[in-house]
């Protein structure tokens, strides 16, 4: 197939990765699982390849101005409604980690149990505050530290960025083209994705079922972040939009 066939669907897959990560409670990392170029994005992290982070970056972009265009509204008058159908997103989106696990056994119930709980402390803020340091070097280790989500499916960018008090600030840095801001977070992001892409790479190779043992746990319970507050039937309908996005884009993942 034609570079230019097979580089215009990764743009388009790009743009919900971007989404995702300005989406308190969901993982860029976990959208890239459903959309089937998870490996290709580790890969293209883990060798430096231009070309494919360069569509896939333009397209995450893309995803974060159009998430966050949107979000802050939507975030603000109806967080109900948003939690209905990002509790949707995430809790569906586990299920194509799980079809990876391959056969179950009591060491992978046993991951299975810890990452969920290991999630569910992060998504609560149980105990967890991450201290990112003052001035423009916190928007450095922002994107360090924001830049696990895009390599771990089930952890949050924005909920680490919440926990380090930074969710705001970078929403309204992006909203109003605070360049400086953004291209300190952005150096950041790329010191985090080359450490973390190398090691996570490793550890996909040699030890896969097992890691998407951890992963479905961490998407599990990543979902708690996200849990609607009280019952609403009109949430109902938000909570299926979710989940039928995410069976779209996974249909569109192994199709194209």
């Amino acid at each position: 197939m034609p570079d230019k066939i097979r580089y215009i669907p990764l743009f388009f897959k790009s743009i919900p990765i971007g989404i995702a990560n300005t989406l308190p409670g969901v993982s860029g990392g976990t959208i890239a699982v459903v959309l089937s170029i998870y490996e290709t994005l580790i890969k293209a992290i883990k060798n430096i390849s231009l070309k494919k982070l360069s569509v896939i970056g333009l397209g995450a972009l893309l995803g974060v101005y159009l998430g966050a265009a949107v979000i802050s509204d939507f975030y603000s008058t109806s967080p109900l409604l948003l939690n209905y159908f990002l509790f949707g997103l995430v809790l569906t989106s586990a299920h194509s980690t799980y079809q990876k696990i391959g056969r179950i056994n009591f060491m992978k119930i046993l991951f299975l149990i810890i990452s969920f709980g290991l999630a569910l402390l992060i998504s609560l803020g149980i105990g967890v505050n991450i201290s990112a340091g003052s001035g423009l070097m916190r928007y450095f280790w922002g994107g360090f530290i924001g830049s696990i989500a895009m390599i771990i499916p089930g952890i949050s960018g924005s909920t680490l960025l919440v926990l380090m008090g930074l969710y705001h600030p970078i929403l309204a840095a992006v909203n109003n083209f605070q360049i400086l801001y953004l291209s300190i977070f952005a150096l950041g992001i790329v010191f985090g994705l080359l450490i973390f892409a190398w090691l996570f790479s490793f550890l996909l190779k040699k030890y896969q079922q097992q890691i998407m043992t951890v992963l479905t746990g961490l998407i599990l319970g990543s979902s708690a972040a996200v849990f609607p507050a009280r019952l609403q039937l009109e949430g109902l309908y938000f909570f299926l939009a979710g989940a039928v996005i995410i069976l779209i884009l996974e249909f569109i993942g192994k199709k194209f």
